[in-house]
């Protein structure tokens, strides 16, 4: 029995943390438990479910525990380790880069203000981040006529030269640097922490200190230092006007939501202040493998709040974490006071949190399109289909496979393609159908299989959802074809006509709001495979009802036959045509061109076989 067979057997039921090492003692992976020894065991066993756990044994030698009293405690020290020893096999949180924050270094005697896209531990204030760096910049130049806060990278210089920059005589900077200026250390700290309140979102807080500053400074008759205050509370004012109230009171509230392609995640946070959304942060976790949502977002409350960030009196999200009670309990412990978790299903508040998912959304497009060079950005359906059908990424390319048939004879298969919810008609295919029917399980099965071959050649792309109209039998004959086929695995649902219900393979049908979006695009990628069947259909049997036709005219054999119907496209232009333009495209003479023009007046229109076909389909 190994070293660390042995620990695992000798650990007690008792919560607390366990560290997994490999032989250099380097940490590779931090869990917390419940029960140690219940937990632990689950890794030799591989009961555990976890995706990376060959990965990780192989490489565990030893193994290290530290017992809490319970667990709530134990997630708290499992934040702190992570944080600490970065571990290979944890889910990393990492930050967003690509967005800039607004910083000020609060840690020097006269702060700084300046917008930067790195965090670091420097003791400076950060805030954000901010989507849009040119809009922060325009806003950050009106804010400085309220706060005059210096920008300059070389302070010490201008300290030296006792010579003000040009900001100093545009009044956009109180002049620290120069002594004429006279500007008093504490002075401009208030400055700073004005500059914090509003970018903090607390401008009524600073308002009513400012009036309050300007009343005392009137008192004592110092009235430039009144004036000034009066000018800040006016542009102050101004300045709050755009901001759009989302809530009434209610504390400090995070809004959280979730997005996730594939072994990556985001999570995006909106940040409500007195009513207001002041900010946005976005971060990405990496390592997610099969982890669920809630899981995804336990492992981000975890490292984020218990990792530092400051935590505000209730949390709103679209699901719940899980171990929601624990993680509540060690926030409440960081904060010294109750933290509230929310899970809304309508209002305002399930709104925020829509719109906090779409930031997510956003922020993983950017990071994968920076990542392959490309720009990628998902519409709102195509991302809704992801979480309706619980898809591991957002399913970009779609296809749909329709059959149309009268009868045993004439079946024919549609296959449409769209890709981020528009048409994509280059990727369309139809094939006539070698089955005997009707059987529109086996003809499913066929055109899957011969479309799919062309997609593991390279000839099409590969798609990420595929669609079937019909049930459960004509998705099972699907997947058939498709275990045959393809090399890799690709998500299958099918879409019965009567109540519109979504079927899927391993879950119970799904029957979505009318007004989705994600139900509107497969309805839509459905009727176009539909309609381009149906087409496609009625080309057939008007050439078939035209050949018979052509073949009673005497002098027309097969080989006059395919000339015609060559030279001509379709039966409808052949019809349509006269006896001149018969002999001149099809190069046959002009007696002959008058029999076949009047044989086929007399034939019955395709208009009417087309009619007939959709009889049809609509009796099926």
């Amino acid at each position: 029995m190994s070293a660390l067979s042995e620990k695992v057997l000798n650990l007690p039921p008792s919560p607390g943390v366990y560290l997994f090492k490999d032989p250099l003692g380097r940490v590779l992976y931090v869990g917390k438990a419940k029960s140690l020894s219940h937990r632990v065991r689950s890794y030799l066993t591989g009961d555990n479910g976890h995706l990376r756990l060959a990965g990780l044994m192989a490489q565990a030698a030893d193994l290290d525990t530290i017992l809490t009293d319970t667990e709530a405690e134990s997630l708290l020290l499992e934040a702190t380790l992570i944080r600490q020893h970065k571990p290979h096999f944890n889910t990393l949180l990492k930050d967003d880069k690509s967005f800039p924050y607004v910083r000020i270094s609060v840690q020097e005697d006269f702060p700084r203000l300046s917008v930067t896209r790195q965090v670091r531990e420097d003791g400076a204030r950060y805030l954000g981040p901010y989507t849009d760096v040119k809009n922060l910049r325009r806003t950050l130049r009106e804010i400085r006529r309220i706060f005059p806060v210096r920008t300059c990278r070389n302070f010490e210089d201008y300290r030296r030269a006792d010579r003000p920059c040009l900001y100093f005589h545009i009044k956009r900077c109180a002049g620290p640097c120069y002594s004429r200026a006279r500007v008093d250390r504490d002075e401009y700290r208030a400055l700073v922490d004005g500059l914090l309140l509003f970018l903090s979102g607390r401008d009524q807080e600073l308002l009513v200190r400012l009036r309050a500053e300007m009343e005392e400074a009137s008192t004592g008759l110092r009235y430039e230092a009144a004036a000034r205050r009066r000018d800040q509370i006016a542009l102050l004012e101004t300045a709050r006007v755009p901001q759009k109230v989302v809530g009434g009171g209610g504390g400090d509230r995070d809004i959280l939501g979730v997005a996730r392609h594939g072994r990556r995640a985001a999570v995006a946070l909106l940040l409500l202040r007195e009513g207001r959304v002041v900010g946005k942060e976005s971060r990405i976790l990496d390592h997610l493998d099969t982890l669920d949502e809630a899981r995804v977002l336990q492992a981000f409350v975890g490292q984020h709040y218990l990792g530092g960030a400051p935590i505000p009196r209730r949390l709103i999200a679209g699901l719940e974490p899980a171990d929601a009670e624990a993680l509540l309990e060690a926030l409440g412990e960081r904060a010294g006071r109750r933290v509230e978790l929310t899970v809304p299903a309508r209002g305002r508040e399930r709104r925020l949190v829509a719109s906090a998912e779409r930031n997510a959304a956003l922020a993983l497009e950017d990071l994968e399109a920076r990542a392959a060079g490309r720009r990628a950005r998902f519409s709102p359906e195509v991302l809704e289909l992801q979480k309706a059908l619980d898809l591991p990424v957002p399913p970009h390319r779609l296809v749909c496979f329709d059959i149309s048939n009268l009868g045993a004879e004439g079946a024919v298969a549609a296959v449409v393609a769209s890709e981020n919810g528009q048409a994509r008609k280059s990727l369309y295919r139809r094939m006539r159908i070698r089955h005997p029917g009707p059987d529109d399980v086996a003809m499913i099965a066929e055109a899957v299989e011969r479309y799919w071959a062309r997609v593991e050649s390279g000839e099409l792309p590969r798609p990420d959802l595929v669609v079937v109209d019909g049930g459960a039998g004509q998705v099972a004959a699907a997947r058939a074809a498709l275990d045959g086929v393809s090399t890799r695995p690709v998500s299958l649902i099918g879409l019965a006509k009567r109540e519109e219900t979504v079927v899927r393979e391993r879950a119970a049908p799904l029957h979505l709001p009318r007004r989705s979006g994600a139900l509107r695009a497969i309805q839509r990628l459905r009727d176009e495979a539909h309609r381009f069947g149906l087409a496609y259909h009625r080309v057939l049997r008007g050439r078939v009802r035209i050949a018979s036709a052509l073949d009673q005219v005497p002098g027309v054999g097969p080989a006059r036959r395919a000339a015609l119907l060559r030279a001509f496209g379709s039966a409808s232009s052949l019809r349509a045509a006269g006896p001149e333009e018969i002999a001149s495209r099809a190069h046959v003479p002009l007696a002959l061109a008058r029999r076949i023009a009047e044989r086929l007046g007399a034939a019955p229109t395709p208009g009417t076989a087309g009619a007939t076909v959709v009889a049809e389909r609509k009796r099926a």
